[in-house]
């Protein structure tokens, strides 16, 4: 059937031109429209169930809300993991789904279980449940001045609103500010003076403050409605409601009893971006929108409409804008595409001639392009992964062009005409050509399938590969033999000064290839064929000794290495219940430090670099981390939390890497006091902490001497700090039981209960609507009423026909220590312990095989109680790594199967399959080579490794069994078929390298984590193939001196 096809486009030129046009024009148009991003979107497989309950503590939280959405949702199939955490005002729940389940579906029917939860409190707002996604922001408006709180965010809700109705954006966002509030401040006199409760006035100010639709009347002509309207709005409005009246006539306003502030929500919180306040405008890329047309519209909008009406005193600053790194990884990963495409082109000319190269190099362009149609059609998007998964495949799609083009030179050589030279060239290695790309793409395969964020990550790599292994076994088969039966290769080709030039290049290359063919391999096929032992005995010391450089440590494990960004962020918290301003002391002092630090830096710089720093922004009363755990919350507020953020200039205008800058900040902050925790993180792409294991406890004593245990062991080892655990001290609570007597009085439990919510945190009275922002109005008392435990005690309640009496009367006030966080994992509370690594001196894979093996075992013995489990990268890594080999063994399988059924043998699969280990240890030693630790992208070039290293063994011994079934002695086939197909089998390993030298040997910081990919690639497919070239003749000679029978 395929030889059939073949020789059909081959005689019939207008199909294969036909086609190639359609592949190129689809990939042109495809290319302008195809969205393009810094990294891919990622599907995380979690759901997210977040609840609000203003004014409840942690512990309120998590009895009353928490524990009964687990209780709910526990026993619907697919649940992998449920993660709760509750802080002061809100409760949010991460559930993550198992690999095969679909969160869109999952979504609705955790929906359906919460909606059944009829006993939330009555203050709780409804849950929100969704689906999670790592969408990112694609750039950031910063508005300073010195103008005010409301006049910042009123600005920046203006720009939103005008952004959002550009056509390049959809969805933008106000950040950095607080709610607006309006707040009816009573004093306790007021409500005495006047016999009025705090709920009462609320309820009030509900009723007087609505808009009701009340029918309509049908007349003849029309239809009427009717509505009754007397919601209010602004501060005037509220104090003009109407609180009591007199039969007289008399009035009581609500201005006369009260204060109304018309302001924010009293949540502490201080943003400034240069030294200046600011509020933030966030915009977002959805759908099929640019990441550089959301850029430049944002860019046009400032400058042609905003700049010109800016008001006085304001300013406008772009911030995190990832136009500028999509810009340069982009352009990084095209320069070094380019370059190993030149290479390969190179490559291919001095080895074949100049014809065959031409073509062969126009099969991979071709294939490219179509490739970008392609990518569309399956809503992918172009980004960094996608890039690198081009330049991986440049020497990898190459090779069936390569054998397919020599063959046909060699009938053409053999004396056929071009068209037939062409027909039966193409048709001899179809077979083999065509189980060499299924068994690339075989090995690939199980990268497309590894669960986790990681595996999703890098998931478009493989599919990247197999797109053009397809569309380059497409173009080599039905395309390239057309192109190629014009072209009379036997004749010599006319001659000019620069193909002269070619010509004897070629020529040098060719004779020195054929006097290595003919002298040093056809010696050591020779020796291996009469002694296949030795060279199977040194290939079975290598194997032993290239894991021994693993397991000595040698080449260090690290599951995914540091995607370094730009922006470095000092996670600062504080004692618990640290007053904003001494946070923001604390915030202030880390900036001096970190200024010192660059004016350090700076002074070693040349004359015209520019200064290190770009930006500055910090964030009190709240955290913005540089890149949390994909998945996870990032503001996590609070007067005791801080971030500094910090913008180095672009990495190609400074020779200071981001890693540099980072140590030496945290070498010179040193410890502060009162500080409870300080990290530095600068990732771009954070999977969680290197070290962090998660423990729990029969009671708090015992977690706190494990905690304290754990923590201990860990400061001893080197290359291990930022060792901090999550363990809460608590704030004070102050506690209110009922007295017996208060029955006497006729209040009940709810009735105090309530006094004294709207008392201390507010009794919301009703919501309403201004512009964009829903916004809440609270009755409660002055601020000066109830900010001191003394207001509480001089607290008065009113109580049935007694009037008011004074808290204690029905109350007993005592005091203890309530959590101001509370995290659980799968239905039980737990303490995170977490530490960063010098990978230089260890990774976080042995710290936690440390602290499984060693530490925390020997803990376990005196703390009976303890329960343990690790997250961050562990988590991560144990799910990924045990899925990728079992994907693995199974994708070994198929290629075995495949090659078994192209063979018609049993053995020689297994001969051909003999050259993967060999792949593994060249990736190994240029894992050594380049001093780099063998990471999850490594393992994924091992992986792919297996079925570019089979290839030449498949053709190999395909050829050698023709030559043995033209009669020639096993020996004699074995020797001239292995010599026969060394040039292709050369070159495809040589392109194959050449087209990831360039990323292998990049030292720019911005691609590093892709190096090793490339290196076990590069590395494996070298020293496989070397290996490879011996190794399968020997294992033949030691088959047939075994069963002294054909190869079969």
């Amino acid at each position: 059937m395929i030889k059939a096809i073949i020789e059909w486009m081959t005689r019939h030129g207008v199909a294969p031109n036909l086609l190639m046009f359609f592949m190129i024009a689809s990939g042109i148009y495809n290319a302008f429209i195809i969205p393009v991003e810094v990294f891919p979107e990622i599907k995380l497989n979690t759901i997210s169930v977040s609840v609000e309950y203003l004014g409840a503590s942690p512990r309120e939280i998590e009895e009353s809300i928490l524990q009964r959405i687990e209780e709910q949702i526990e026993g619907i199939d697919g649940i992998q993991d449920i993660t709760s955490t509750a802080i002061e005002n809100k409760g949010s729940v991460l559930i993550e789904l198992a690999t095969d389940e679909d969160a869109s579906e999952k979504l609705d029917e955790i929906k359906a279980e919460i909606n059944q939860i009829n006993s939330f409190p009555a203050g709780a707002e409804r849950p929100e449940v969704r689906e999670t996604s790592n969408r990112k922001r694609v750039v950031e408006i910063a508005v300073l001045g010195n103008i005010g709180e409301r006049n910042l965010k009123e600005l920046a809700n203006k720009i939103k609103d005008d952004l959002v109705l550009k056509n390049a954006i959809s969805l933008a966002e106000v950040s950095g500010t607080r709610d607006y509030e309006i707040s009816i401040e009573v004093p306790n006199s007021n409500l005495r003076s006047y016999n009025l409760s705090l709920p009462k006035i609320s309820e009030i100010v509900g009723r007087e403050s609505l808009d009701l639709p009340s029918g309509k009347i049908e007349s003849k002509n029309e239809d009427i409605v009717l509505r009754t309207l007397g919601r209010n709005y602004e501060r005037l409005d509220f104090e003009d409601i109407v609180i009591l009246s007199g039969s007289n006539g008399a009035q009581v306003k609500l201005s006369d009893i009260s204060n109304v502030r018309d302001g924010f929500r009293e949540q502490g919180l201080i943003s400034s971006f240069n030294g200046e306040p600011a509020v933030f405008v966030k915009i977002y890329r959805t759908g099929d929108e640019q990441v550089l047309a959301v850029v430049n519209a944002v860019d046009k909008y400032i400058q042609t409409e905003l700049t010109p009406a800016l008001p006085t005193g304001a300013s406008i600053k772009i911030w995190r804008n990832d136009a500028e790194e999509l810009t340069s990884r982009l352009n990084l990963l095209l320069k070094n595409g380019a370059i190993g495409l030149i290479l390969v082109i190179v490559t291919l000319t001095l080895f074949l001639d100049i014809r065959l190269a031409l073509w062969t190099s126009l099969g991979i362009l071709v294939a490219f392009i179509a490739a970008i149609g392609v990518l569309n059609l399956l809503d992918n998007t172009i980004n960094q992964i996608a890039l690198f998964g081009f330049i991986l495949a440049i020497g990898i799609v190459v090779d069936d062009a390569i054998v397919i083009s020599e063959n046909i030179y060699s009938a053409n050589e053999a004396g056929l005409s071009p068209l037939e030279a062409a027909i039966n060239g193409a048709q001899r290695v179809s077979i083999p050509v065509f189980f060499a790309v299924a068994t690339t793409i075989v090995a690939f395969s199980p990268l497309l399938f590894v669960p986790g964020v990681s595996g999703k990550f890098l998931g478009q790599m493989p599919v990247i590969v197999i797109i053009l292994l397809l569309l380059s076994l497409l173009e080599a088969m039905l395309i390239l033999p057309y192109h190629l039966s014009h072209i009379n290769l036997d004749k010599p080709k006319s001659q000019n000064k620069l193909l002269g030039y070619i010509t004897n290049i070629q020529k040098y290359f060719s004779k020195n290839l054929e006097k290595f063919v003919n002298g040093p391999l056809s010696k050591a096929l020779h020796f291996v064929t009469l002694r296949p032992w030795v060279i199977v005995s040194a290939a079975s010391a290598l194997i032993l000794l290239s894991f021994g450089l693993v397991k000595g440590g040698y080449v260090k494990v690290q599951f995914f290495p540091i995607v370094e960004g730009r922006y470095i962020t000092a996670t600062i918290e504080l004692k618990t219940g640290t007053p904003l301003d001494r946070t923001k002391e604390i915030a202030d002092e880390i900036l001096r430090i970190g200024k010192k630090v660059e004016r350090s830096f700076n002074s070693r710089l040349e004359e015209n670099d520019p200064p290190l720093v770009k930006s500055v922004y910090i964030l009190v009363g709240s955290q913005d981390f540089a890149a949390p755990p994909v998945g996870q919350t990032n503001m996590l507020p609070d007067s005791n939390k801080a971030s500094v953020v910090m913008e180095l200039v672009k990495p190609e205008t400074r020779s200071v890497s981001v890693d540099e800058f980072q140590d030496a900040w945290r070498s010179a902050v040193g410890t502060l006091p009162n500080v409870s925790r300080l990290f530095f993180s600068s990732q771009l792409f954070n999977l969680g902490e290197p070290v962090q294991v998660e423990v729990s406890a029969s009671s708090k004593q015992e977690l706190n001497y494990a905690i304290d245990q754990i923590q201990q062991r860990l400061s001893s080892v080197s290359g291990v700090f930022d060792i901090r655990n999550d363990r809460d001290e608590g704030k004070r609570e102050v506690q209110l039981q009922l007295r017996p007597q208060a029955r006497v009085y006729g209040i009940s439990l709810q009735d105090l209960a309530v006094q004294i919510r709207a008392a201390f945190f507010g009794s919301e009275a009703v919501r309403v609507q201004r512009g964009s922002e829903e916004i809440r109005v609270y009755v409660r008392l002055p601020k000066n009423e109830r900010n001191s435990i003394l207001g509480l005690r001089n607290y008065r309640v009113q109580v049935p026909g007694f009037g008011f009496v004074p808290l204690q009367a029905v109350a007993t006030i005592t005091e203890g220590i309530s959590p101001s966080a509370i995290k659980r994992r799968n239905g039980r509370s737990i303490v995170s312990i977490t530490a960063n690594v010098d990978d230089s001196k260890i990774t976080g894979q042995e710290v936690s095989s440390l602290l499984e093996n060693s530490i925390l075992p020997k803990i376990s013995e005196q703390v009976s109680g303890l329960r343990y489990s690790f997250g961050g990268e562990q988590r991560e890594q144990s799910r990924t790594l045990p899925k990728l080999f079992s994907n693995f063994i199974l994708s070994l399988f198929v290629i075995y199967a495949l090659l078994a059924i192209a063979f018609k043998s049993y053995i020689q699969p297994l001969i051909i399959m003999a050259a993967i280990p060999f792949g593994t240890i060249g990736a190994i030693l240029g894992h050594l080579i380049l001093g780099l630790n063998l990471t999850l992208p490594g393992i994924f070039g091992i992986v792919g490794l297996a079925g570019v290293i089979v290839n030449g063994a498949l053709v190999m011994i395909d050829f050698i069994n023709e030559e043995k079934s033209q009669g020639k002695p096993i020996r004699e086939a074995i020797i001239s078929g292995t010599k026969s197909r060394f040039r292709p089998i050369m070159l495809t390993a040589l392109t194959t390298f050449l087209g990831v030298l360039p990323l292998i040997i990049e030292k720019s910081i911005q691609a590093q984590f892709l190096v090793p990919v490339a290196c076990s690639i590069g590395f494996g497919v070298l020293f496989g193939t070397a290996v490879q070239l011996l190794l399968v003749p020997a294992l033949i000679s030691i088959h047939e001196k075994a069963y002294n029978e054909s190869i079969v």
